[in-house]
């Protein structure tokens, strides 16, 4: 039932992961996860939510997910959820960008939301655009400041502390970021089709190549000078 709808939020892409059921606007329960535990944990928790308001996963009209860009065992951990669940019970997806999400949540009409990326890189979207892409601090706080005169300089979000200092040139306003935030742009992508459940991958920004091959540099063993 429109504006009734019964739904399970997960997002393990941050910091702080959780899962959720929300009916309608309302968010019911939230779990959060341990970092780095979704893998691990985010099947029994879901379950724990489900017991908690005694709901049974079919009676679920759809579930939300946060595909990222984020941690990347923490984005397939939570996708790959999400979409074994809908496949199991026959329910509708809606996977949405966790950088979409920090635009929302703070209502930015015109800007940037940044995320950490690891490596002084930055994950960027441009709200009026939609454009999402992989940035350093330094190009960022360039296109956002507009020299002497500041009143054109484009507002900056972040969801996390420790990037304030990095882009401290261009003020940014923190709102960190939780499962509930994701419930608003959920039910519109929801009412707009929602995600299809087999094609619907990781919102990685960065190719997927470019991520194997730097878990691989960080792990190889330093070379011993002799």
């Amino acid at each position: 039932m429109k504006g009734k709808e019964r739904l399970l939020l997960i997002d393990t892409c941050g910091e702080t992961a959780g899962v959720a059921l929300s009916i309608g606007q309302q968010v019911l329960v939230t779990e959060d996860l341990a970092r780095g535990s979704a893998s691990a944990e985010i099947v029994s928790a879901v379950r724990r939510l489900l017991e908690q308001v005694g709901w049974r996963l079919q009676e679920l009209d759809a579930v939300g997910a946060v595909s990222g860009p984020g941690s990347f065992t923490g984005m397939r951990a939570g996708l790959g959820t999400a979409k074994g669940l809908c496949e199991a019970a026959g329910l509708p997806l809606a996977a949405v960008s966790r950088l979409e999400v920090l635009a929302d949540t703070a209502s930015l009409q015109d800007g940037f939301v940044a995320l950490d990326a690891g490596r002084g890189e930055l994950y960027v979207r441009e709200e009026c655009s939609g454009r999402e892409w992989l940035c350093s601090s330094e190009k960022l706080v360039a296109i956002a400041t507009c020299g002497n005169d500041r009143k054109k300089d484009k507002r900056v979000m972040i969801a996390e502390e420790r990037l304030a200092e990095r882009l401290a040139e261009c003020k940014p306003v923190l709102r960190p970021l939780h499962v509930s935030d994701a419930l608003g742009l959920v039910l519109r992508r929801l009412r707009e089709g929602g995600s299809n459940v087999s094609l619907i991958d990781a919102n990685y920004v960065r190719e997927e190549s470019d991520i194997y091959r730097r878990q691989a540099e960080i792990a190889k063993p330093a070379r011993v000078q002799a």
